[in-house]
């Protein structure tokens, strides 16, 4: 399972984060679109040194090697730099967003894939797929993760799965709990609910 944070800072957000990480959250992807590279070096420090190696960073790239990063996801913006990245040894993400997108795909280790559902926290951001079609281009060898994004709640698992996806991510699913007043426990427990749909 994949965290990705929400773009604007919410409430007790840095807790919670070290929290899902010490409950086993595998990795997180810092996408903060209006943050500096200071405010994202603020960001990173209050994530406990040891979960350092979990994260991916969307911008600010230079700050991989400064913190002992994961690795580095490559937006729509900043796919072009991919080659730029080829020899650097970190994990290397990218997003997609429709199908024709998963052909030709080189040098990287995962595609965040969205939405496959409608989404969690963008009212009205959903797609119209042909399910059997996506379940098709899944099965295709392939030298490459493709992970499922948008609208993904624990009911939804048996479907990422029968679709062949070979992770899922969530943001909505986390975040709009916690912005509705949800306690540290109750995010937890959110995970908790996502652990038993693996």
């Amino acid at each position: 399972m994949i965290l990705v944070t929400n773009p604007q800072p919410v409430p007790c957000e840095m807790e919670i984060i070290n929290a899902l990480f010490e409950k086993g959250l595998e990795t997180l992807h810092i996408r903060k679109p209006d943050f500096d590279e200071g405010m994202v070096v603020d960001y990173i420090s209050k994530i406990d040194n040891r979960f350092h190696r979990q994260v991916m960073i969307h911008s600010h790239y230079g700050l991989l090697d400064s913190f002992g990063l994961k690795g580095i996801h490559f937006t729509e913006k900043t796919k072009p730099l991919l080659p730029d990245f080829a020899d650097k040894n970190c994990v290397k993400s990218m997003a997609v967003h429709e199908l024709a997108g998963l052909e030709g795909v080189r040098a990287v280790d995962y595609i965040l894939f969205s939405p496959v559902f409608p989404s969690v926290s963008k009212e009205g951001y959903s797609k119209e797929w042909d399910f059997d079609e996506l379940k098709t281009k899944l099965s295709a060898k392939r030298n490459y993760n493709i992970v499922a994004l948008g609208g993904i709640t624990p009911d939804k698992l048996k479907s990422v799965w029968e679709m062949g996806f070979d992770d899922f991510a969530v943001l909505g699913s986390v975040w709009e709990p916690l912005k509705a007043g949800c306690t540290e426990s109750e995010i937890i427990n959110i995970l908790q609910d996502f652990r038993n749909g693996w």
